[in-house]
């Protein structure tokens, strides 16, 4: 249920009204057309049979006339390609490759395919010949002359296409007419021109199942689609006329401009919105099942991230764009003019986040893949890592969050990828080179679009952005690599960035610091730091990057610092007192590796400081303490032995040695007493011997 609840809304909706009734604003649902000329009036009849004409841009590109047929009963197309190619390369060359990718993509139990029929030269219409390897989905054609550089060849290519059914990849017929579910994709469908270049040579990949392998050279094209009346058809370029008769529609669509290839997709049920932006025309085409979802909301993603994406990087030369729902397991897939949202998303949790996160994703790629190219097997990272950073500007511009489409964050994904998966994660590596399918598309599409914006708020979001700008106004319809990235970033930054792009593109492991040496010295009051990197051995490069150094007392924060660390690294700190602890803090800012995405920071533990007077006080009690015991046991044991012989303890038990000699010998033997001179004791009455100067029984002295 929809409400008003103030007068702003009132006002949004009195302004719809206007732009509505106006004609600014144009929306249409369509389940079949009409057989109106769209353009061209005065030319009612398609000439698909002519030898294309020389490109408008002096010469610099190859030029295609392709037209196919469908036959929605087999899904299957005959199709005629014409062929004008450019050689912008320094090679002689006497055969060309070009990818039959139909057989390389998924299927369930039609597998796809490109038969090619016949090749002629033109326009003698001489037979060429030619090798097909279906297995690596290539072709050779084998000219009949040699063609040198800045030259050009004509010859046409016969060809038959089916597509895979299932709808699981990029091209395929899928859905069910009761349900008016139908659609038929195609990519891939024709034989496509090779690249050359100093690299590889003829790139001649075939199709991997592992990003995106394609790597096209731009040219012009002329693309002529004949399909069953009434079905509704949605390709690259302008819709410059469309011819019908009571069993077909013929359609001519003229990107205008050079694209890298084209595609179209067909069905009797699509429903499509309009709107003109900036002069381009938006469509989005989608199921009834989908029209809840879609509606409106498809058309206005799509119109919101070609306006943000034009102002900041540049142009978008073309005069449509087209947001169209397909069956794949893909979430979406780009092509010049034309990008692909799956409509499985129908069934996702929080479906309109993820139409949304997708179509500006896709959106992107008209900038980074399309209009500056690159070979997306061996350097696959460049235009996905940017459209993924891309897709987060346009969240951060829209929403505020520079990580509103990231669940998790890419932050929390790359410091701990070590430590959950135990891989490297070097960025600039080809396909082949992934571990394995979650590496290529971990460094491809999070660890890239984090080093990117890393790149950003190391040298300025202005420095940035400008530099994107420039370097899509110098690669514009060019093949580009990370070095003409880093070219056009070093133009406006000023100075050499090797420091920043050898490390974090070429490196296996993200740095992990250590507090090599941690001392303080209280007599300059300067703290003595020296921090290493203890995964510098495993890479190629130094990191260097900006850490936030903080110190703590009793108190709390004493010192807090950005500091530079480039390998291993000391420096001075002044601080007036001893700091209890040192860390060094990483936030959402610094890449490292870390054990767990929650243990952002490192520390050391500086010893407390000594108080020396309690120490001594302490010692100085303690010795005495044990001066007395140690002091009383001696006394007490020197005094026993210095007691006078017949002393007996009160209450004791003693009987004298003597005594107990005298005792023994009297039991032994009877002794002959010797009458010999005693003296009695008068205190005691003992018999004591008359030289005895001490009784010997109660230690009394006798007088002398």
């Amino acid at each position: 249920m929809f409400s008003i609840k103030s007068k702003y809304h009132l006002y949004c909706i009195i302004i719809f009204f206007y732009l509505y009734l106006n004609g600014f604003l144009y929306t249409e649902q369509v389940s079949k057309l009409s057989n109106e000329i769209i353009a061209e009036p005065n030319n009612p009849k398609l000439d698909t049979t002519a030898t294309p004409n020389l490109p408008l841009n002096d010469g610099e590109y190859s030029h295609y006339n392709l037209s196919v047929q469908l036959d929605e009963i087999t899904s299957t197309l005959t199709g005629v390609l014409k062929v004008d190619f450019y050689n912008n390369d320094p090679v002689n060359f006497t055969k060309l490759p070009f990818h039959i990718y139909l057989s390389g993509m998924a299927f369930i139990s039609r597998p796809g395919k490109i038969d090619i029929l016949s090749v002629y030269a033109l326009p003698s219409k001489t037979p060429l010949t030619y090798d097909e390897y279906p297995a690596d989905q290539i072709m050779w054609i084998h000219l009949d002359t040699i063609l040198e550089p800045l030259q050009r060849v004509q010859f046409e290519i016969y060809f038959d296409a089916t597509l895979p059914d299932g709808g699981m990849d990029r091209s395929n017929s899928h859905g069910g007419n009761s349900d008016q579910s139908r659609i038929y994709k195609c990519a891939g469908f024709y034989p496509t021109p090779c690249v050359y270049d100093d690299y590889d040579g003829w790139n001649t990949d075939p199709y991997l199942l592992v990003g995106d392998p394609f790597y096209y050279d731009m040219a012009y094209y002329d693309l002529y689609i004949t399909v069953p009346k009434e079905m509704l058809v949605a390709a690259t370029g302008e819709l410059v006329q469309q011819i019908g008769n009571e069993l077909s529609t013929t359609y001519y669509f003229d990107p205008i401009q050079p694209v890298r290839e084209v595609t179209f997709s067909a069905s009797r049920y699509f429903y499509y919105d309009f709107e003109l932006v900036n002069g381009v025309k938006v469509k989005s085409y989608y199921l009834p099942k989908s029209e809840s979802i879609w509606k409106y909301n498809a058309l206005n993603y799509a119109k919101q991230a070609l306006l943000l994406f034009e102002e900041t990087f540049g142009e978008y030369p073309y005069p449509t764009f087209n947001v169209v729902e397909e069956y794949t397991h893909h979430g979406g897939m780009e092509y010049p003019c034309q990008v692909y949202i799956t409509e499985s998303i129908d069934e996702w949790q929080y479906p309109q986040f993820w139409l949304e996160m997708i179509i500006v994703h896709e959106t992107g790629h008209q900038w980074w893949y399309n209009l500056v190219g690159n070979d997306e097997v061996d350097w696959g990272f460049l235009d996905e890592g940017l459209v993924c950073w891309s897709t987060d500007y346009y969240g951060e511009i829209n929403y505020g969050n520079w990580e509103y489409f990231q669940y998790p964050p890419y932050i929390d994904e790359v410091r701990t990828y070590y430590t959950y998966y135990g891989l490297s994660s070097k960025i600039n590596v080809s396909i082949y080179e992934t571990v394995n399918i979650s590496d290529y598309y971990y460094t491809a599409y999070t660890k890239a679009p984090l080093i990117f914006e890393k790149l950003r708020r190391t040298i300025g979001t202005t420095i940035f952005l400008t530099g994107l700008e420039l370097f899509y106004n110098e690669n514009v319809y060019k093949i580009a690599l990370l070095s003409d990235l880093q070219q056009a970033m070093e133009s406006v930054y000023g100075s050499s960035l090797d420091w920043f792009f050898f490390p974090w593109f070429d490196n296996h492991y993200l740095p992990k610091y250590n507090f090599l040496e941690c001392t303080y010295d209280g007599t300059q009051q300067i703290l003595q730091l020296t921090i290493n990197d203890l995964n510098e051995p495993l890479n190629d490069y130094i990191y260097s990057q900006q850490v936030q150094l903080l110190t703590y007392d009793s108190s709390g924060i004493t010192h807090n610092e950005w500091i530079w660390i480039n390998g291993t690294t000391k420096l001075n700190v002044s601080l007036s007192n001893k700091p209890t602890k040192v860390r060094l803090e990483y936030g959402d800012e610094v890449l490292v590796q870390l054990y767990s995405e929650y243990d952002t920071y490192i520390e050391k533990v500086l010893k407390k400081p000594i108080k020396i007077l309690p120490i001594i006080i302490g010692a100085i009690v303690a010795i005495s303490v044990i001066g007395i015991i140690i002091g009383g046991v001696v006394y007490s044991k020197v005094k026993k032995k210095s007691k006078p012989k017949g002393i007996t303890p009160k209450g004791s038990q003693y009987i004298h040695p003597y005594r107990i000699q005298e005792q023994r010998s009297t039991q032994a033997q009877e002794i002959p007493t010797i009458k010999e001179e005693v003296k009695y004791c008068i205190k005691c009455g003992y018999q004591n011997q008359k030289d005895n100067i001490f009784c010997v029984d109660c230690g009394y002295k006798f007088p002398e």
